[in-house]
């Protein structure tokens, strides 16, 4: 690699290290003192409640950021605050589903409106329309390119073994 392409790459790079934690940590801490979510609890009742209420449990998994068996622990903490509850889909007895119990919507409805005020107040104070959709278009290329890369590594993984690669190795 040249320092051509150090120098291209590096900051945008160093700039998503330093940015992104601090951000996240931010609404974090903002969303738990103001409604007593974390954001890994938030994530899954927005999920949910963007879903009109209730999914699949391999469906919720494939949208939210924890693994499979992280997923399966957090339900289980949230099923007993009252947040959820799981039923099982009467068309396959293998399968589960997540459903918001109407606690669970009402503190995913006032920590939403929260959590938008902390985005517009934050990416509204600091960038324009246009640098937001063009962080959208270049986040969504990045997103795209990475899951390009990793479809990649699980075939060529399951040819060298001849069997699948699992998204979660434990």
């Amino acid at each position: 690699m040249s320092d051509a392409d150090l120098d291209r790459w590096l900051p945008a790079w160093m700039a998503l290290l330093r940015v992104y934690p601090r951000y996240v940590d931010y609404v974090e801490s903002e969303i738990r003192r103001e409604h007593g979510l974390t954001l890994p609890r938030y994530d899954v009742l927005a999920q949910l409640d963007l879903a009109g209420g209730r999914l699949g449990l391999s469906d919720l998994a494939a949208r939210i950021w924890l693994s499979p068996s992280g997923l399966s622990k957090l339900l289980d903490r949230m099923e007993s605050s009252g947040l959820i509850v799981r039923e099982p889909d009467p068309r396959d007895a293998r399968s589960w589903f997540a459903v918001l119990t109407p606690s669970g919507r009402s503190r995913v409805r006032r920590a939403r409106e929260t959590h938008h005020a902390l985005l517009a107040s934050t990416f509204g104070s600091a960038l324009t329309d246009r640098d937001v959709a063009g962080l959208v278009r270049s986040m969504k290329r990045l997103g795209v390119s990475l899951e390009s890369r990793d479809a990649r590594s699980a075939a060529t993984h399951s040819k060298e073994s001849g069997r699948p690669r699992s998204r979660d190795p434990s």
